[in-house]
């Protein structure tokens, strides 16, 4: 491999994060409206319909071993408390897409977007 392969190589890389970044934030557009459902030991029990500036809203969902806190402000969503103890889906933080799932296993909560619910930019 010589210096020209090399040079092509890393731009050829160089260009490819620079689509993947230019995809990413270009051409990705936020959903106005999305759907957020919590299961607990499996069966829903509660779904929530998201809106671009909704304000704070809280609910409170018994899960297996207590009462957690499931937190939802604008298309975001998050478990604010949970009873079990090392809190790992609390620190998880807010979640915003379908890529993106709180489960607490102690609890047997699981939070996440309904994909169905989101509209493809291409398709939509």
């Amino acid at each position: 491999m010589n210096k020209t392969d090399c040079k092509l190589l890393i731009s050829l890389l160089l260009i490819g994060v620079l689509l993947f970044v230019f995809s990413k934030y270009v051409y990705y557009s936020p959903e106005l409206q999305s759907q957020v459902v919590i299961k607990v030991s499996g069966e829903i029990v509660k779904t929530i319909v998201l809106q671009e500036g909704s304000p704070l809203e809280r609910y409170k969902i018994d899960g297996k071993i207590g009462q957690a806190i499931v937190e939802t402000k604008g298309l975001q969503a998050r478990m604010l408390e949970a009873p079990c103890r090392d809190k790992l889906c609390v620190n998880q933080g807010w979640i915003d897409s379908p890529r993106r799932t709180i489960i607490c296993v102690p609890n047997e909560i699981v939070i996440f977007f309904d994909e169905d619910a989101f509209v493809d930019a291409i398709t939509g």
